[in-house]
């Protein structure tokens, strides 16, 4: 049953839009390293959904889009 579990966790964070730091900084017109060391640092910004490591994380598309609309 774990097994089932994991993998329709995994299907469904697979399904989600999701951004990576590149993913941000494209949307918002910078560069990778100021999105990475400045923007996803920022306290009022969205925190990751997903943590595949220390250097590779995601946010929803949606929440960071909502982020963007509050500025």
């Amino acid at each position: 049953m774990n097994t089932i579990i994991t993998q329709d966790r995994q299907a469904m964070a697979s399904s989600v839009p999701r951004l990576d730091t590149a993913g941000i900084a494209a949307l918002l017109g910078v560069t990778r390293e100021h999105a990475t060391d400045r923007i996803t640092k920022r306290p009022d910004f969205p925190k990751p959904y997903i943590n595949v490591s220390r250097r590779l994380r995601f946010w929803r598309a949606s929440e960071v889009q909502a982020w963007l609309h509050k500025k």
